[in-house]
C-alpha cells in the first residue's frame, strides 16, 4: 500500500504532524528513543521525508537526502504546508494505517471476531472493523472519524 507515495521521518519537535500524517494514510515513522543523527540517517536509508523545525539541520547533523524545514508551530499549518509541498491526498487513504504502529490495518473479516474487544454498543452500531496486525487495536468508522475529517479538512484547507 502507499506505493509511489512519500514516506516521512518526523523529529521530535513534530510527532503531533506525524500522527496527523497517520490519519490521512501516510508512512510517518518516529522514534523518540533515537537522536537527530540516528533519525536522520534512518531516513536516508529508508528513502523517508526528514520533517523537522531545525532551521540549522545541515551545518549541525549528517546530510540529509531529503528534507523538508517547517516554519511554523501550529500542527495545522505543518500539515498545510506538508500536503501543499508533497501534493498529497487528502482523502483517499484516509484513516488506512495505525495511528500508534504506523502499520496498514487489515480488514476484519467477521465482526465476530472483535465481539469481546469493543464495546457492546459500538458492536452493534458498526458492521465493519479494522484491526492492527502488530499491535491488534480495532478500528472502526465511526463518528470520532467524520469529526476528524472535519478536522482535518479546516487544517488543510485554512
Amino acid at each position: 500500500m502507499n506505493a509511489g507515495f512519500p514516506r516521512f521521518m518526523v523529529d521530535h519537535m513534530l510527532i503531533r504532524l506525524g500522527k496527523y500524517l497517520r490519519i490521512l494514510g501516510y508512512d510517518a515513522e518516529w522514534d523518540t528513543a533515537l537522536r537527530t543523527h540516528e533519525l536522520i540517517t534512518r531516513a536516508n536509508a529508508e528513502n523517508r521525508v526528514f520533517l523537522t523545525r531545525n532551521r540549522h539541520l545541515q551545518s549541525q547533523y549528517p546530510r540529509v537526502a531529503n528534507v523538508t524545514v517547517l516554519g511554523t508551530t501550529d500542527p495545522a499549518g505543518q500539515l498545510g504546508a506538508v500536503v501543499k509541498e508533497h501534493r498529497l491526498d487528502t482523502s483517499g487513504l484516509l484513516f488506512s494505517r495505525c495511528i500508534k504502529c504506523n502499520v496498514v490495518l487489515e480488514a476484519v473479516p467477521g465482526k465476530e471476531d472483535i465481539r469481546e474487544m469493543v464495546h457492546p454498543n459500538v458492536y452493534r452500531r458498526h458492521d465493519s472493523f479494522f484491526r492492527c496486525p502488530d499491535c491488534g487495536t480495532v478500528f472502526w468508522h465511526g463518528s470520532h472519524v467524520r469529526n476528524t475529517m472535519r478536522k482535518l479538512r479546516r487544517m488543510v484547507n485554512g
